[in-house]
């Protein structure tokens, strides 16, 4: 899923050839699954294996490290898209998750 490919191109896992695409990419917490979707990777024709470096390796790192905090089983969120706090409903009021979601902010 990360590390170095080859310069030829090919599946370290199956010997494939690899080409450009997108992908979704699970990651397992303790207790919650996240998808990142649209994930630009180098993706196996042979057994459909992504293979990101760098700057994407990175990205992923980052989202990852921003979910941590959040408390649910699934977490699904874009590559290209920046991370916003999802809203709430607490006791039929709408309720706001700040962008460290270690406070919650109820009008």
């Amino acid at each position: 899923m990360t590390g170095k490919h080859g310069s030829n191109d090919r599946c370290p896992l199956c010997g494939g050839r690899l080409s450009s695409g997108m992908a979704t990419m699970p990651f397992l917490f303790t207790d919650t699954v996240v998808l990142i979707r649209n994930v630009p990777a180098k993706i196996c024709r042979s057994c459909h294996e992504p293979y990101v470096v760098g700057k994407v390796t990175d990205r992923i790192t980052d989202l990852l490290n921003q979910l941590r905090p959040f408390r649910a089983e699934v977490l699904i969120v874009s590559y290209e898209e920046p991370l916003r706090a999802p809203a709430l409903s607490v006791g039929g009021k709408e309720a706001i998750l700040d962008t460290a979601p270690r406070f919650l902010k109820v009008p």
